[in-house]
């Protein structure tokens, strides 16, 4: 794991908060609900997957035993805010790495959590996946019941309602890149992070991201109104 790489995100970062950004100053962490979660699940289970020579298929009484870690982390979300200090509880991706036994071909972590939402890391990356947001379990809508945390990237890498880790050779996009690709707009450069990008094309970046979202929405809704009058008669 390179050192700079690791150290982004944490307290002693310099510069602690990306240049152009802001800091939030609200009580309540901010939390974005964009690609919001389904119905809490009732027989969830964490699960590794793909290249690796020991799989794994914990209930979340069996995850929560697992050796635990807490770090104090800084929260950088794409739209262009910071938010500072948020003590996160749980496993050390380290320490599914040595349960799980990857191959020497695996290269990759795609984290996949509920309705598809996923992200991309290499196997080597400092990564946590928490339960445990400042000395309370994490809301249904912060990512109930695991998170990964992945310190320095952009806020929406860290994926909500995760639900397993598949070890590739090959990188996959993630959830957001996939869908960009779909729209035929630019694929976001995994390399990316909050300090060495530029906000004004980030900030073009959000826009058009958000027009082909409204569009979507407003298709699915044509979509079910239509069958909705044809079920009626």
């Amino acid at each position: 794991m390179r050192e700079l790489e690791a150290r982004r995100g944490y307290a002693d970062y310099v510069p602690r908060i990306p240049p152009g950004w802001v800091l939030a100053t609200v009580d309540k962490w901010p939390v974005n609900t964009m690609h919001g979660p389904g119905l809490r699940p009732t027989n969830w289970r964490f699960e590794t997957v793909g290249m690796v020579k020991k799989p794994l298929s914990l209930s979340y009484n069996e995850f929560i035993k697992l050796p635990s870690v807490t770090k104090k982390l800084d929260h950088h979300c794409v739209d262009g805010w910071s938010y500072l200090g948020n003590e996160w509880t749980g496993v050390d991706v380290g320490t599914i790495l040595e349960m799980t036994e990857p191959t020497s071909d695996a290269k990759y972590i795609h984290t996949e959590g509920e309705m598809g939402y996923s992200s991309t890391f290499p196997i080597d990356q400092d990564l946590m996946l928490a339960y445990i947001r400042n000395g309370d379990a994490i809301p249904r809508a912060g990512g109930y019941p695991l998170r990964l945390i992945a310190p320095g990237e952009f806020g929406y890498k860290s994926v909500k309602w995760v639900e397993r880790l598949r070890f590739i050779h090959e990188w996959e996009e993630d959830f957001w890149n996939k869908k960009l690709i779909g729209w035929g707009l630019d694929r976001i450069d995994p390399k990316l992070h909050p300090w060495n990008i530029n906000n004004d094309e980030r900030k073009d970046g959000l826009r058009k991201l958000f027009t082909h979202l409204m569009e979507d929405k407003r298709r699915e809704k044509s979509e079910r109104l239509k069958k909705k009058r044809e079920m009626a008669g």
